[in-house]
């Protein structure tokens, strides 16, 4: 349902890393915390903006 244990909800285990499989992808994901705010908030909205464009192209393909 949840797909998590009770002792990741109650704070007892550290939640999972993130699965990224592409390895460029998740090399740099593993950059991002050392940028500078203002450069996280410009990546933030980058790829909010390409998953969005992705979620339409496939909304627009059926």
């Amino acid at each position: 349902m949840l797909q998590t244990s009770v002792d990741s909800l109650v704070g007892l285990e550290p939640p999972a890393e993130p699965r990224i499989h592409n390895p460029r992808l998740h090399e740099l994901y593993e950059q991002m915390d050392l940028l500078s705010d203002e450069d996280q908030q410009a990546l933030i909205v980058l790829m909010d903006s390409l998953v969005k464009r992705s979620q339409m192209s496939k909304l627009m393909a059926r």
